[in-house]
């Protein structure tokens, strides 16, 4: 749409240009047959009437190029605002109801309501990691209204070709609304009984105990399971799979195992009963919601991982409402809803909101990451990035 209303702009700002140029030797051949000077008389010398009206055909034709050119900057300024939202938005969510995802699009959809002034509905669609939605919004029209919200947590699944459709080929990024830090969290039972507090100490106490320690993780060739690789990886510790995050943390509290991976907003209620007590946050400085957790980076572990949530849409959607709602979930990042949203879940650690430039550059980056970790398992069905041999 932006596109055509630039090329109709300019178009016209031709046509005014050849029509203006056409009056305006249309009037300097009439001053030079009725012999017309500056002074609006009627003969005099001929070569002053010849120069003057000389002067004045390049003064209106110049006058006309100046006319053009603004015409042509009001209609690529209209043409930028072109793409405007007139029906209900669906943006799917592949995770549960309830879960850190799901409350993150919520927020935002709510927001997005309010600034598109039109109705932005969210669609739980859980089920096999996220293929389900992913092949749930690969069928929906690819006409401007129907986005999906994920993480890296899709792009392992791509490839690991666990759905036939290649998310990266078939959808691409619109806008990063966060970027959650997972924290390790201990529970408080274990920590009584291994005399552990801080990671450094656990991880002595995993050095001296081999396998005594048990972590929970969604899955082991998720996002949690490359983090926990990462930040875990000369330790011998036994890793547990679940399904939901709410599933690991019962077991924690329960005593099923002594480690969980996760993000704040997922342990923070834990945390406050007193039943657990984060031990490590992974990132480059301490978080200012747990000042006193040691973090990845003050203890030399190259472990940042963290699910980055944002919004995708299928490759063919127009570029126009890609770039419209990247815009509007700008504008909506700085409003003081938002901004609270962030602050009480400790999403304001890190940059969270990248339009879908950047987001597209991040994508990439975490594309070669995961591949690489998941090539070292064994589990690599299509190479994006050229890891292998063949694709």
């Amino acid at each position: 749409m932006k596109k055509s209303l630039f090329l109709i702009s300019a178009i016209m700002a031709i046509f005014v240009v050849i029509c203006c140029s056409d009056v305006a030797l249309a009037g300097w051949k009439f001053e030079r047959e009725m012999g017309v000077n500056n002074h609006w008389g009627v003969g005099g010398d001929s070569k002053s009437v010849n120069h003057s009206s000389s002067e004045n055909v390049f003064i209106k034709k110049a006058l006309c190029v100046v006319l053009a050119v603004i015409l042509v900057i009001f209609c690529a300024s209209f043409a930028a605002a072109g793409w405007k939202f007139e029906d209900k938005i669906t943006i799917v969510c592949p995770w549960a109801a309830g879960s850190a995802s799901d409350e993150t699009i919520r927020t935002m959809a709510k927001l997005l309501n309010v600034s598109l002034n039109q109705e932005v509905e969210v669609v739980n669609i859980p089920g096999r990691d996220g293929c389900d939605a992913i092949e749930y919004a690969y069928k929906r029209p690819a006409n401007g209204y129907t986005f999906l919200l994920g993480t890296q947590s899709l792009f392992m699944q791509d490839i690991q070709a666990n759905t036939d459709i290649r998310f990266k080929d078939e959808f691409v990024p619109v806008a990063r609304l966060v970027h959650a830090i997972n924290v390790l969290t201990l529970s408080k039972r274990s920590s009584v009984e291994t005399k552990c507090t801080t990671f450094t100490e656990l991880s002595e106490y995993v050095l001296k105990n081999p396998f005594e320690i048990s972590v929970g993780m969604l899955t082991s060739t998720g996002l949690d399971g490359v983090a926990l690789r990462q930040t875990v990886e000369c330790l011998d510790v036994l890793k547990v799979a679940y399904h939901t995050t709410s599933d690991i943390g019962a077991a924690l509290v329960e005593g099923h195992i002594d480690l969980m991976i996760g993000g704040i907003s997922e342990v923070e209620d834990i945390v406050q009963d007193g039943e657990a007590l984060p031990i490590l946050s992974l990132s480059r400085k301490r978080l200012k919601h747990y000042p006193d957790v040691q973090c990845a980076g003050e203890i030399g572990l190259d472990s940042f991982l963290g699910p980055a949530r944002g919004i995708f849409a299928r490759a063919e959607t127009p570029h126009e409402a890609v770039e419209a709602l990247s815009d509007a979930i700008k504008k909506v990042s700085r409003d003081p809803v938002w901004a609270k949203f962030l602050a009480d879940n400790s999403y304001d650690d890190r940059p969270g909101f990248a339009d879908y430039k950047l987001y597209q550059k991040a994508c990439d980056e975490d594309y070669k990451l995961l591949s690489e970790y998941i090539n070292n398992e064994g589990l690599l069905k299509r190479d994006y990035v050229g890891i292998t041999k063949t694709a």
